[in-house]
Order: structure tokens, then sequence, then C-alpha cells
């Protein structure tokens, strides 16, 4: 196990929710090159991993920056996608991510529901964009938190019609239209859901999918998670509502209902990663605040 990368990981991004089993497996893929810097003691101070045309990590400790190293190990990671065959360099998500994109307190696009984390600033992506990088998306990317202690949205639980919608956790007889509702709402997130474990239907499963259901009809869809990236944490993500049913407030309640369960579970805070313009909205009125953007960084070759 490279416990010493894991260490710099975590001493370079204190901002990033990554539970440390997923960041430890995606850190030790043998398919990922490590560029390390080292110094004179022979202790890690800066690392770029690289995996196809993906930078998924580039730092070095704060007390060796603006001395040339980072971009040492970025000019270095450009010339291991190049020899690979590839023209083009996406920093953050590839295969699997660490983070999404660059940490930065930069937003691209507007936004509301803000609240970053205090000390976050925009020096990643003012590195990133002096050396040619752009922001890739048309809309901001971010995560969102929430102390629960502020949750006072709490009309409705789990189990609950509202205006003819019942919300309910899955079973394995839903996942069938579990699947039909994604596809139709966002195929994107299908394979998401199509773990089995989500619908083992004893009620201890963790995570769950809490649905919307309308007659016979599965019309919406949110994951709900306890402590998968942390003790006392939370999250809820993945949310999608079919065509045919937005305009009603199925969202909105999905995640209300999916939040008052999260605090009745005992969670101390929730967490929402990787999302992006609008849902700022829809998760904001529930109580979450954007914490941290990225800059979905790219950059041809």
């Amino acid at each position: 196990m490279n416990t010493e990368l894991f260490v710099l990981f975590r001493r370079n991004f204190p901002f990033i929710v990554r539970e440390e089993f997923t960041v430890r497996s995606i850190l030790e893929n043998r398919e990922c090159k490590i560029i390390e810097k080292r110094n004179e003691q022979n202790r890690l101070i800066g690392a770029a991993v690289v995996h196809n045309n993906t930078v998924l990590m580039l730092c070095v400790d704060k007390e060796y920056r603006n001395r040339g190293i980072g971009s040492e190990l970025l000019s270095e990671a450009e010339h291991v996608i190049r020899e690979a065959g590839y023209n083009e360099v996406t920093i953050g998500a590839g295969y699997d991510y660490l983070m999404p994109g660059v940490p930065t307190s930069k937003k691209y696009a507007d936004a509301v529901n803000e609240c970053l984390y205090e000390g976050l600033d925009d020096s990643a992506s003012a590195f990133f964009e002096k050396r040619g990088y752009t922001h890739s998306w048309d809309c901001n990317c971010f995560d969102m938190r929430f102390p629960l202690s502020e949750f006072t949205k709490a009309e409705h639980s789990v189990g609950d019609t509202v205006d003819g919608i019942c919300y309910r956790f899955a079973t394995e007889a839903d996942a069938e239209k579990v699947f039909a509702c994604t596809d139709d709402a966002y195929e994107e997130f299908t394979p998401y859901y199509k773990n089995e474990e989500l619908y083992r239907g004893d009620g201890a499963q963790n995570p769950k999918v809490l649905i919307a259901v309308d007659g016979d009809e599965v019309v919406g869809t949110l994951f709900v998670n306890l402590e998968t990236e942390g003790a006392g944490l939370g999250s809820v993500g993945c949310t999608t509502v079919k065509p045919s049913h937005r305009g009603r407030h199925i969202g909105v309640n999905m995640v209300t209902i999916g939040t008052k369960y999260l605090k009745d579970a005992g969670m101390k805070e929730a967490y929402l990663g990787y999302t992006y313009s609008g849902l700022d909205h829809m998760y904001g009125y529930a109580g979450y605040k954007i914490c941290i953007y990225y800059m979905m960084a790219k950059r041809m070759l």
C-alpha cells in the first residue's frame, strides 16, 4: 500500500471528500503512472498521478511551492500522455476520480446558495490556466454541504405520499422500473443504479435508493448514503425525475425527505458531490450550500 502517496493526497487536498478505500484503490491502480518529487531527505513532497489521458492528481507541499516543481510535474505528466498517443489532457475525472476537477474558489457561471470552505482560494485553477488549460464545461461543477443541525424542512418523511406521489425506498421488485426512470431522465446515471446491493430489500442496505412512485410507475430516484465518506457524514445525489413529471417539485421533495432521513439516522452533516449548475437551486432549497468549485480543466497537446 502506497501510504506515503495517500498521506500526500490528504495533506494537499483537505477539502476533498473521498473515502480512504476509494483513494487508496485509485492510487494503487497498476495502470497509473506515478511521477514523484522528493526532497534531500527523500521525503515525498510532490507527485502527479496519470491514467490514460487524465491527470488524476497533481500537488506539491505548500513549503515547496513556487519553485517550479509543479510545472515540472505537469510537463512530465503531459509527456507521458503524449507518448501514450493522446492529444488531449484532462484534469481530475477520468476512468475514476479522486476529485472531479481542479479544486478552486473560482466559479465559471452564476451560482446561488454558496458558502465556500474557509481558506479555499483560486491558486490551483490559476496554475492550470497560466499553462493553457481552460474550463471545459459551460456551467459550474461543485460540491455542496449542509450542517444538519440547521435542517428545518422536515414536513414529510420516507413512506409519505405528497400530492399523489409516494416517496419510499426501493426494493428488488422496483429495480427495472428504476432503470426505466433513469434511462428516461438521465441515462448516464443508470449504470450507477444497477448495483444489486442497492435493492436487497431488507432495509439495512447502505446506500439506498429513494424513489418517487406515481401509481405503479417510478418517476424519480435519489441515492441516500450513511457514512460512506466519513463518520457522521451522510449524502444524497444522482437525482433523476422523468421528464413527464418535472415541474411538480418531485426532485425537491426527494432531497428534503432524503435529508430528513440522514438527520433522523444521526448524521451530523450532509454532503453532495460532483454536481453542476441548476442543482444549486434544488439542493439549496433543502439547505445545501456550495462549498467548493472545480475547474474542469482540459488542454490540447
